[in-house]
């Protein structure tokens, strides 16, 4: 048997009623490990660490330079934000799907759900994929205007699923944005290596994610 956790932290607005809304951010943490038959490895006959640079560290250590940052100037937070760092994506989202039907917090209460994965390949374009926009009224002209501000090219998908976290959150009608910056050939292969991430691309990310949180 195998267990998998969620690691789940708050930060609490300061509107004496806009803290009781929230906006989750998240990201998941695992991936493939040493690889091999029926782990979802695209090499599945090599036993080789799946460093999983991309997929989804990226995510994870870019959720957790916003959130330290929300943090740094809660006093300008309406809204909480909640953070998850979601277990068992690979396995079919179960780390998000266990969270949104055992929910701690109203999911009514849940006002946005933003979910970073792999995205740290920003390409040359600077082109960054968005998906979701159609979950919610006038996200779009906010992403626009962020994006031209943090020179990032945004590919906007306006459906609220996907194969990823946001889905599980979409399914439960929790409007959900969905950032990539898009597949490459390492994709789950032992190759998905640090030395391949762009870094300042992913600061660029975060700090349009910052903005837009």
């Amino acid at each position: 048997d195998l267990t998998e956790k969620n690691v789940e932290f708050m930060i609490e607005g300061s509107d004496p009623i806009l803290k009781d809304e929230y906006i989750v951010i998240g990201a998941h943490y695992d991936h493939l490990g040493y690889g091999g038959s029926g782990s979802g490895s695209r090499r599945p006959d090599t036993s080789a660490i799946h460093y999983g640079a991309d997929d989804n560290a990226s995510g994870v250590s870019s959720v957790l330079e916003v959130a330290e940052k929300l943090y740094a100037n809660r006093s300008k937070l309406k809204r909480s934000v909640l953070v998850y760092l979601f277990g068992a994506e690979e396995m079919g989202l179960l780390g998000s799907k266990h969270l949104v039907n055992n929910p701690n917090i109203e999911l009514s209460k849940m006002k946005h759900m933003i979910n970073l994965d792999m995205v740290g390949r920003l390409g040359e374009d600077k082109g960054l994929t968005v998906g979701g926009t159609g979950t919610a009224l006038g996200v779009e002209d906010i992403l626009n205007r962020l994006s031209e501000s943090h020179n990032l090219s945004i590919k906007s998908s306006p459906e609220g699923y996907g194969p990823s976290d946001h889905a599980s959150f979409y399914s439960k009608d929790v409007p959900v944005l969905f950032f990539f910056t898009g597949i490459h050939e390492d994709y789950h292969t032992p190759a998905d290596v640090p030395g391949k991430i762009n870094y300042e691309g992913m600061k660029s990310i975060n700090e349009m994610v910052y903005d837009l949180v």
